[in-house]
């Protein structure tokens, strides 16, 4: 049982940014969605300019 225990915590630890992997899998979903000359031409944006955009909104 603390094996279980200690390997989930592990896991957990590996999921550093939790909402990194939230926007990366949606934009990831909403790009299969897609048809790939959609997707070629316009590439959603990734997590890092998603923050700036939000932080100079904020200002």
């Amino acid at each position: 049982m603390k094996m279980l225990w200690i390997f989930s915590v592990l896991i957990l630890v590996g999921c550093a940014d939790p909402a990194r992997n939230l926007y990366e899998g949606i934009k990831a979903n909403n790009d299969a969605k897609r048809a790939p000359n959609e997707r070629a031409t316009t590439p959603a944006p990734s997590y890092d300019t998603y923050q700036k955009e939000l932080e100079q909104m904020s200002k």
